[in-house]
């Protein structure tokens, strides 16, 4: 699996480098490559590849909690179909572990090192002052 890896981690390389917008030249005229768009590609693959992972995560554990129910119930038609679901499930999961290990390697390599980290959205402030709160809670309340 380690040479499937690099081979995408390059393929990955090469289509951001494709990618890759030159803003500006060298005293020579030659243009250069801005690294920080390189950057900001490789951080947005490694999000959607992350969201990915999540989303089959949350797949699977649904489809582990109706596959409990169909045994529970005995229900032999749905345990099948639940056991199929689940390894297609399964093999979706391994692809796309393999496709975030690649695009964090990529991130890494355009950092020089850098581990690549989800960041957690800032929360926003409330637009209602606190004082609206107040109200509310006492007109809820009576």
């Amino acid at each position: 699996m380690t040479n499937s890896i690099s081979k995408l981690v390059q393929m990955k390389l090469d289509v951001i480098k494709y990618h890759a917008v030159t803003i500006t030249t060298n005293t020579d005229g030659n243009e250069i490559t801005n690294l920080k768009d390189l950057v900001s590609m490789a951080n947005d693959a490694c999000y959607t590849s992350d969201n990915s992972i999540r989303y089959v995560k949350k797949s699977i554990a649904d489809a582990l909690a109706d596959y409990d129910i169909a045994c529970e119930n005995k229900n032999q038609r749905d345990v099948e179909r639940l056991e199929r679901y689940l390894a297609v499930l399964q093999a979706r999961y391994e692809a796309q572990a393999e496709r975030h290990a690649a695009d964090v390697s990529v991130f890494e390599q355009l950092t020089h090192g850098e581990v690549w980290e989800r960041k957690q959205a800032a929360l926003s402030k409330s637009k209602m002052p606190s004082k609206n709160l107040t109200a509310l809670r006492k007109m809820a309340a009576s």
